[in-house]
This record gives structure tokens, C-alpha cells and sequence, in this order.
């Protein structure tokens, strides 16, 4: 009785964890996962990729989709330029976060807002390959054929406030990031897709300059 129960156990988790994320199986440890995820990032000095985002908003019945372009360089420079059907970009250049929407612009110094060092972290952490390192987030890793799926639930109090996951997923071939999905407390979320990925192009540092 106790063994039946016990096989019932199983059952009922791995039906529980195939149905939260479907076609993807949870690895155990993750403890090669990680370190192969780590050795790939390090050999890359730069990212230049195509990017689409898809916010889905619980008072809307559609997806409100945008397109633009994503540069990485090492180490903490990010630039992510938004072009249809709005034009906005985000510049992280190590300790300042800089914004422009239309005519408004917004410089934002990382270390004076907690919430801001842990979302540069986040983003920063993805391309680097150190996302498993952060001590803001426990983490859980599945598979399938072609992909690894992150798990990571927030235990930072600033970020459980906002996230209740942020997943990752990272392509088979070459450990590189291919999506990463926001989940708000709220129901909403945000799915980046970065496409056309190239590697180790050279990336000019005016593109991260903030005037």
C-alpha cells in the first residue's frame, strides 16, 4: 500500500510538471547544465540579434507585439532598440540605465534603486551565462529535444513584489538564450524571442554611449 502510494506520488508530480510546461521534462541537479550554460557564455564578447516581444495583458483579448534590434558587449553594456510599431530604447551601460520614449529621456544610476540593480542583473545575467549564480532567484531546469526551460522564482522581496517566474529558455545547440519569458503576479506577461542571433561581431561603444 505504501508502495502504491508512493508510485501514485510520482505519477501526480510528473504529470503536475508536464502540464505546467508542456513537451518539457525536469532535470534533475542541472549541475552539467549549468556549467556547459557557463563555458558557452564565456566565449562570447558580443551578441547582435533581432528581437520580438509579445506582452500579453489580461484586460486585452490580443497580444501587443513589437519588434526591434538587441546588441550585447562585454561586460555590461546592453542596448535594446525597439522599432515597430513604437520606436523606444533601453541603453545598460554598466551602473546607468538609460531610457527614451518619443522626446522623453531618463537616466537611471543602477545602485540607487534596488529593483533596478536586480532587473540590469536579470538581464545582464541571461548573456552572460550566470543567471544560476544569482542569489535572488531559486531555479528549476527541464528539457526537450531541441531546448532547456529555466525556471526562476523570485525570493528577493523587491522581486516576488512584481515576477511570480522569469523563465528562460536556452537552445540545445549552442547554450545560447533564444527566449526569455516574464510572468507577472498579475496574470501578465512578457515573451522576448531573440532571433537572427550573431556572435562575436564587432559592436562599436558608441552604441551603449549615454549622452
Amino acid at each position: 500500500m505504501i508502495k502504491l502510494v508512493f508510485v501514485f506520488g510520482l505519477v501526480l508530480v510528473s504529470t503536475l510538471v508536464k502540464g505546467q510546461y508542456p513537451g518539457f521534462s525536469p532535470i534533475a541537479g542541472g549541475t552539467n547544465f549549468k556549467e556547459q550554460f557557463s563555458l558557452a557564455s564565456q566565449k562570447i564578447r558580443s551578441i547582435r540579434c533581432d528581437f520580438i516581444q509579445e506582452k500579453n495583458l489580461s484586460m486585452l483579448s490580443e497580444k501587443v507585439s513589437s519588434k526591434g534590434k538587441f546588441w550585447f558587449k562585454k561586460d555590461n553594456l546592453v542596448r535594446m532598440e525597439y522599432n515597430e510599431p513604437f520606436q523606444y530604447l533601453m541603453i545598460i551601460n554598466k551602473d546607468n540605465i538609460f531610457l527614451k520614449d518619443g522626446n522623453k529621456e531618463n537616466l537611471v544610476s543602477v545602485s540607487s534603486n534596488k529593483l533596478f540593480q536586480q532587473i540590469n542583473k536579470i538581464t545582464v545575467d541571461c548573456v552572460r551565462g550566470t543567471a544560476l549564480d544569482n542569489p535572488d532567484f531559486r531555479f528549476r531546469i527541464f528539457e526537450n529535444s531541441q531546448s532547456f526551460l529555466v525556471e526562476l522564482t523570485p525570493v528577493a522581496r523587491s522581486l516576488k513584489a512584481y515576477f511570480k517566474n522569469i523563465n528562460i529558455t536556452v537552445d540545445k545547440k549552442d547554450y545560447s538564450v533564444s527566449k526569455i519569458d516574464m510572468i507577472e503576479l498579475s496574470g501578465d506577461d512578457t515573451l522576448i524571442r531573440f532571433i537572427n542571433k550573431e556572435f562575436n561581431v564587432e559592436i562599436s561603444d558608441a552604441l551603449f554611449a549615454i549622452h
